[in-house]
């Protein structure tokens, strides 16, 4: 690997990351996810993160309202659960955008940084990337957007690439202690939006799954059965993430 992005759902980890990172041949990027833990849509964390070199800025994930709707608030290697709360949204009461997004997506405008779009409902992923582009970013990513939690359409995920948007496919959604979803569905929608406009990642790193690199080799190797060619797995796993991080 040429490169490595790390995610961490409860802090910003781009300050460890510019620490380490000297001591490793392979680059090493930060980001930071808008969870609770960061003060949600909070433009002082993204300003923090993007200025200890954060690549990627994310929007809630765990705490999304969606997310806590549709599995609620449990970590399952926690020892302790944390109480039932209303989750995080990037809308108002009146279904407009909260006013810290605009602080926040001009700040990844100015830092040239990855817009992630996180745990969102559709319809707000697609404010999402409006108010984005709005803003002058370049880099807009729907992260894995097969996972059960989203689950966006392949025709919403045309639509979202047609305004801008890169779409990421991961493989956890096809493990065992996921979803277990059909790999063909993830072949059926590169397919459809075309692998100049996808990525590929392992979106692994828990205890109950393979060790990233191995998971994303499982992956690689999966899609090459099914029928993607090898430029084009090449495209969505070298090419186009080289440009979304400008190395």
């Amino acid at each position: 690997m040429r490169a490595v992005l790390m995610k961490s759902h409860f802090t910003t980890n781009a300050d460890r990351i510019q620490t380490i990172r000297k001591n490793f041949e392979v680059s090493l990027y930060g980001s930071v996810v808008l969870n609770k833990s960061v003060g949600g849509i909070n433009p002082e964390a993204v300003f923090a993160a993007l200025n200890f070199g954060a690549k990627r800025v994310e929007m809630p994930t765990v705490d999304a309202k969606q997310h806590i709707e549709k599995l609620g608030r449990t970590y399952p290697w926690s020892k302790i659960q944390l109480p039932d709360t209303e989750g995080l949204s990037i809308f108002d009461e009146n279904k407009e955008p909260v006013p810290e997004l605009r602080e926040v997506t001009r700040m990844i405008a100015a830092h040239d940084a990855i817009l992630a779009t996180g745990h969102l409902t559709t319809p707000e992923i697609y404010a999402l990337i409006d108010a984005a582009i709005n803003s002058g970013v370049k880099k807009i990513l729907v992260t894995h957007a097969e996972l059960d939690v989203v689950s966006i359409s392949k025709e919403d995920q045309k639509n979202m690439v047609d305004m801008g948007a890169t779409i990421e496919h991961s493989f956890t959604p096809c493990t065992h202690l996921r979803q277990r979803l059909d790999p063909r569905r993830i072949v059926e929608n590169i397919q459809y939006v075309g692998a100049e406009n996808c990525v590929m990642s392992s979106d692994m790193g828990q205890p109950v799954n393979p060790i990233p690199r191995e998971g994303f080799r499982i992956f690689v190797k999966t899609m090459l059965h099914l029928g993607i060619p090898s430029k084009d797995i090449d495209m969505m796993i070298r090419d186009n993430p080289a440009k979304l991080l400008g190395i």
